[in-house]
């Protein structure tokens, strides 16, 4: 799925409002709920578990479900927060990409939550 970091926002507030969008119900409700209710647990890494097409992991104390798309794409939703963050990154593979989701994650918790938060 091809789509431009507005696009992706879109979806994102989509599913922080529970499918409303413009006061109209376009997904509904408990499908939201149920697609971020975990299902299973990543084979590589115990704290990401993985609902309907989104993951769910705790990041800097918050709990986000996200989607992730192919060369390091994300949309988090921080429903505690009321908040979604939209992530691009370069589609081209490199050696650089390992660790980019530990430290993505760290940036995001450092630089975006936290001060949300007033940590």
């Amino acid at each position: 799925m091809l789509m431009t970091p507005s696009q992706m926002l879109a979806v994102g507030e989509l599913y922080l409002n529970r499918g409303l969008s413009r006061n109209r119900q376009i997904v509904p409700a408990a499908w939201v709920d149920e697609s971020c209710r975990p299902r299973t647990r990543s084979a590589w890494d115990p704290s990401r578990e993985y609902g309907y097409g989104w993951w769910i992991q705790e990041i800097a104390g918050h709990r986000a479900c996200f989607a992730w798309g192919y060369g390091g794409q994300y949309i988090f939703t921080f429903r505690d927060l009321d908040l979604v963050v939209v992530v691009t990154s370069s589609t081209v593979a490199s050696e650089e990409r390992h660790g980019y989701r530990r430290r993505l994650f760290s940036l995001i918790g450092q630089h975006v939550l936290d001060p949300i938060a007033g940590a």
